[in-house]
C-alpha cells in the first residue's frame, strides 16, 4: 500500500500539524508566562513570550506544510522544448586533417 493511499498516513499527519501548531505556543507563551510570574518580570515581557510563540509557531507549520506538499506533491518534470546535442558543445572536429 503507497504512502498517498494509506489510511493511518493522514492521523499521523494530522498528529504532528497539532504537535507544529501546540509544542511552541506551550512553551513559549505558558512557560513565558510563568517565567515572568517566577522572576516577577514586567508585564511587557509577556507580549514578548507570546509574539515568539507565534512567530514559531507560524514559521513551524510554513515549513512543515512545504515538506509536505514536497512529499505527497506531483513530481512530474516537464521536458525542455529544445536539448541540445552532445555534438553542438563539442570543438572537436573529426574530420579535420591539419
Amino acid at each position: 500500500m503507497s504512502r498517498d493511499k494509506n489510511p493511518l498516513s493522514a492521523y499521523v499527519v494530522g498528529s504532528h500539524i497539532a504537535f507544529v501548531v501546540a509544542a511552541p505556543l506551550i512553551f513559549f507563551i505558558g512557560g513565558g508566562t510563568w517565567l515572568t510570574a517566577y522572576m516577577e518580570w514586567d508585564s511587557w515581557v509577556n507580549i514578548v513570550f507570546i509574539l515568539l510563540g507565534i512567530i514559531f509557531m507560524v514559521s513551524g507549520l510554513v515549513t512543515y506544510l512545504v515538506k509536505l506538499v514536497l512529499m505527497y506533491g506531483d513530481h512530474e518534470k516537464e521536458e525542455p522544448a529544445f536539448k541540445p546535442e552532445k555534438k553542438d558543445f563539442d570543438f572537436y572536429y573529426e574530420n579535420d586533417k591539419n
